[in-house]
């Protein structure tokens, strides 16, 4: 919790997260990702402190804009004084290319317009250390006023599968570059997001809801695919088996990692009034029992859960140590097919 959501990385200054440090005496490294959607989401200047990468940048600027004086003088006590070192250390910079948003690369009808842009966001994740880009996103713009609709590509299926395909063998066709699909599936509005429950027909779901993810997979086999922070049916659909693992791997083939959204398991993303919500907060005990390998980004509370759920028969989603060990290789896996 005490890593900003879009600064979370000690490699790469901006970066949304960097999988555990612990195992590089085992050669293991890290990896690194980068949010999306429109090209890579990084600081724009950092500085390198103790062999960390520290943005100048502050994530809270457009937030501070709103602040009247007594909140900013708050703030200001708040927040940690740089250290010499800090203040001494150079200014490097780092600029990306902003490639236009989803859904206007999806009014283009090109899939060559999504290659050429694909390409461009993987040759900076190689100059920059970047492993994983989250995005593209592609789910349904089911209401215009979804908030996250700029990120996707369309209200059809068929033209959002097969452009963020092409968006995904333009990025993955660059050493040690995947994509995250996302976010997995029915995540159709923002507003509370986390507790929204999308209730749908198996026919709905398949033909309208999960078809562009299957065109993708089939056509392009992203690394990683990102799970949605709502509920399907009245289940999360990061503890979804039937997602995660019976429609995702064994009808579609699907060979690589798959991880939450930020928060989505545990109390934390459902607020102040989490006491109040009609929906228990996903568990993150329950994505090992899906099959959604990695929890992100990954807190105390997860891990406490997970080891409840190895010895209590009476959790909601009782686990396996093989079941541990399975998502484990998963990750593991990917983190050696990228570094």
């Amino acid at each position: 919790m005490g890593s900003m959501v879009g600064a979370a990385a000690q490699s790469v200054a901006g970066a949304a997260g960097e999988s555990s440090l612990r195992l590089q005496d085992l050669g293991v490294p890290s990896l690194v990702m980068a949010d999306g959607p429109a090209g890579l989401r990084l600081c724009t200047k950092y500085k390198v402190v103790d062999g960390k990468a520290k943005g100048v940048d502050s994530p809270l600027a457009g937030f501070m804009d709103f602040l009247d004086p007594e909140q900013l003088r708050q703030m200001a006590a708040m927040a940690p004084r740089p250290s010499e070192e800090e203040l001494a250390a150079p200014i490097n910079y780092t600029y990306c290319t902003a490639i236009p948003i989803g859904t206007a690369l999806a009014q283009s009808f090109s899939g060559e317009v999504c290659r050429m842009c694909g390409d461009i966001v993987g040759d900076e994740m190689e100059k920059f250390g970047i492993h994983l880009w989250l995005a593209p996103a592609m789910n349904i713009q089911r209401s215009p006023l979804c908030g996250r609709n700029f990120e996707y590509y369309s209200e059809d299926p068929l033209v959002s599968g097969l452009l963020a395909a092409a968006v995904t063998k333009s990025v993955q066709a660059h050493k040690g570059c995947g994509v995250t699909v996302k976010h997995f599936a029915l995540n159709n509005q923002e507003t509370n997001r986390t507790a929204s429950n999308s209730i749908a027909s198996e026919r709905a779901i398949r033909e309208i809801y999960l078809r562009g993810f299957e065109i993708c997979v089939r056509e392009a086999q992203p690394h990683t695919i990102m799970s949605s922070y709502n509920l399907v049916n009245g289940e999360h659909t990061c503890n979804s088996r039937d997602l995660q693992t019976h429609v995702l791997r064994n009808e579609w083939g699907f060979q690589g990692m798959v991880m939450t959204d930020w928060y989505a398991a545990g109390d934390t993303m459902l607020g102040i009034n989490k006491g109040e919500s009609k929906h228990p907060a996903g568990s993150s005990a329950g994505c090992i029992h899906a099959g959604n390998d990695l929890v992100m980004p990954g807190m105390q509370a997860d891990l406490d859960d997970m080891m409840d759920a190895l010895s209590n028969p009476e959790h909601a989603y009782p686990i396996t140590k093989a079941q541990l060990q399975v998502t484990a290789k998963r990750v593991l896996e990917m983190v050696l097919k990228l570094t």
